[in-house]
């Protein structure tokens, strides 16, 4: 399945696999499936106190992976006394770990433009922390589902946080406060928790975004202002982080933009993405993207940080 990715890098498009839960079409990138199979109850192997969400383990492709009841994690409960005739089930990967999503059944794949996925009010997003956003498609809504959020949720120590030794070096490493970055993640909990664990190692300038869209924006303007200004780029950006999936405009698109429709070939883009694997690797090669690493590496992307800068622990590698 996630052979079928688009092969074109920074087209801003995106290919979604719309399934339901409960009637509600609900929408995950294809790049993040694996494989789809049909549900038999005979293959699973229950776990003792497990969150009611797990259902248990299944064997696939020789490997244990757990099954994860989406009705259940997404809190949408039958109201009938109905069963689907043949459940589904959605085996994925991202963030290195494969997982299984049980749902009530698949419907087809869209390309669609990530323009035309909108991003849930700040209202929303408060009450709905696992969708991201909807798309408008045939006359009906199909909502994003926040998977990594799932995983969180599930399983606490997937979790991002730095690994021993490396807790808080705000002190010890001055030259990161300098830094003035700029970073583009769509998640509100994600959003949130990088910029904790980046300010934890230092780097305390950030400029947020929940978008590519947005944070191009930003960046345009400081081009404009540096230009005006006649100053260099760097008293106002230094570096760009990114996600790939995000409403408006991709992260791959963001980087294209930045380095070929901005010009701005000396501002290191990092991409911090659940979905690096060896496509999405040669994508970001192909939009110049100074380096990638997956969630929820956390110690890996202050690495790639300091490499690009030429501060903080790891600056003596660089050059």
């Amino acid at each position: 399945m996630a052979d079928d990715i688009l092969l074109e890098s920074g087209t801003n498009e995106v290919e979604i696999l719309e399934f339901f839960v409960q009637g509600q079409g609900m929408g995950i990138n294809v790049a993040k499936i694996s494989q789809i199979i049909p549900f038999n109850p005979s293959e699973l192997t229950k776990i003792p106190d497990e969150s009611p969400a797990i259902l248990g383990s299944l064997l696939w492709q020789g490997k244990t992976i757990s099954l994860i009841d989406l009705n259940e994690s997404l809190k949408r409960k039958s109201k009938s006394t109905e069963t689907c005739e043949q459940k589904i089930v959605l085996v994925t990967e991202f963030n290195n770990v494969v997982n299984g999503f049980l749902c009530d059944g698949v419907n087809r794949i869209h390309r669609i433009g990530w323009d035309s996925l909108d991003p849930l009010s700040g209202f929303l997003e408060k009450h709905s922390s696992m969708v991201t956003g909807s798309v408008h498609l045939e006359g009906r809504d199909i909502l994003m589902v926040d998977f990594e959020y799932i995983i969180s949720e599930l399983y606490p120590e997937t979790r991002m946080g730095f690994g021993d030794g490396h807790e808080d070096q705000s002190e010890i490493m001055p030259s990161r406060e300098k830094m003035k970055i700029v970073f583009a993640e769509d998640s509100p909990f994600i959003r949130t928790t990088i910029i904790d664990l980046l300010k934890k190692a230092g780097y305390s300038k950030i400029s947020s975004h929940e978008n590519g869209e947005d944070a191009l924006r930003y960046i345009q303007g400081a081009t404009r202002k540096a230009k005006e200004a006649g100053r260099d780029i760097s008293e106002y950006l230094n570096l760009v982080v990114s996600d790939i999936e995000m409403p408006q405009m991709d992260g791959l698109t963001l980087c294209k933009n930045i380095k070929a429709g901005l010009g701005l070939k000396k501002v290191p883009v990092i991409i911090f993405s659940s979905l690096i694997n060896e496509q999405m690797i040669q994508k970001c090669r192909e939009v110049e993207a100074n380096g990638y690493t997956t969630k929820p590496q956390i110690n890996e992307l202050v690495r790639l940080l300091d490499e690009n800068l030429g501060v903080g622990a790891y600056s003596s590698q660089v050059n």
